[in-house]
């Protein structure tokens, strides 16, 4: 699909789902779902008279596009830039918004060299919000893994259930659950999560190392902690922390944790120009499940995506390294 045909799809998208959310005074992201359902079913739902006669042809003809030709590659885009206006439309608090294509490439770049992904291997995100992250990642990857997305909130899992209909056939298993909470999941070849950053509302069990005995517990180290255990071993986990989770007084608490269960592999921080503020900058943490050698960690920042010499140049500096780690085995 051309780019030009790309902005085309997602215009009518955008225009059946404006339309839906005025006539049934729904949120732009639940007319959202209910048109990329209808697109699925190849059927535009009505219930109660709604939505009205007018907006469900206007529906209809968004779902009579030739989507069945277009690749999932470019259903991904076009849902994408669509969550994209929802996320605005709705004022979308920022740890449920979508994670960008630029940071999907550059863990998928990561995972591809380091994690030896076979066909049938099995990735879990453990939140997957929207899905776009997953997505992105099993479209970079050349094999065909077996995919578990998990979330606790039941919109987001409302679009990433519709979403993956709609791009990969309906291919994903989906939880809605606490994940900090769950006991006994599934083991991974790969784990995968962009983290949400804050306080854990509840109080997590006496299990967890990383938890603040003394007052609320930093949501992203316990999910740090939880990644562990759905890594089978030898697994690989690549994580989105805020860019300054290995500083400030609890960061040794949880140093101490990730390197007496797994290796601390790489520590890789995002361009500047992917964040508002210094305050927002992510990183990409990778540790890996195996008895920790004391093997060097990779450290360093990707320059801008726009800055193409800069970046060749990290990047093959970052072959080296696995290169490097391949041979030490």
């Amino acid at each position: 699909m051309t780019q030009e045909k790309i902005a085309q799809y997602y215009d009518a998208l955008i225009s059946a789902t404006s339309a839906l959310a005025k006539d049934a005074n729904i949120s732009f992201t639940d007319a959202l779902i209910e048109v990329i359902e209808d697109i699925n079913s190849q059927h535009v739902h009505r219930e109660l008279d709604k939505p009205s006669i007018d907006i469900t042809k206007e529906i209809q003809s968004v779902v009579d596009l030739d989507w069945s030709s277009s690749s999932s590659s470019d259903k991904r885009k076009v849902l994408q830039l669509a969550i994209l206006k929802a996320n605005r439309e709705d004022k979308t608090p920022i740890n449920y918004q979508i994670t960008p294509d630029g940071i999907g490439y550059l863990m998928a770049d990561f995972i591809s060299q380091t994690a030896s992904l076979q066909n049938d291997d099995m990735i879990i995100d453990m939140t997957i919000g929207s899905g776009n992250l997953l997505w992105t990642i099993d479209e970079m990857i050349d094999v065909q893994l077996k995919r578990i997305g998990i979330d606790n909130d039941e919109t987001q899992l409302a679009i990433v259930a519709a979403a993956d209909e709609f791009i990969n056939n309906d291919e994903t298993t989906l939880y809605q659950e606490d994940v900090v909470g769950i006991k006994d999941g599934p083991k991974a070849k790969a784990v995968i999560a962009d983290l949400p950053i804050g306080y854990y509302p509840l109080q997590p069990d006496d299990s967890f190392t990383t938890k603040n005995n003394e007052d609320k517990s930093f949501v992203h180290h316990l999910m740090i902690e939880k990644a562990l255990d759905f890594v089978a071993n030898d697994g690989w986990v690549y994580l989105l922390v805020p860019a300054n989770v290995l500083n400030g007084p609890e960061a040794k608490q949880l140093l101490k944790f990730v390197t007496s269960q797994a290796q601390l592999k790489a520590f890789l921080q995002l361009p500047n120009n992917f964040f508002k503020d210094s305050s927002s900058a992510k990183a990409i943490l990778v540790l890996k499940k195996q008895a920790n050698k004391n093997k060097e960690v990779l450290m360093g920042q990707y320059p801008s995506l726009k800055d193409i010499k800069a970046l060749q140049v990290f990047l093959q500096e970052i072959k080296a390294w696995v290169k490097l780690e391949k041979e030490q085995e």
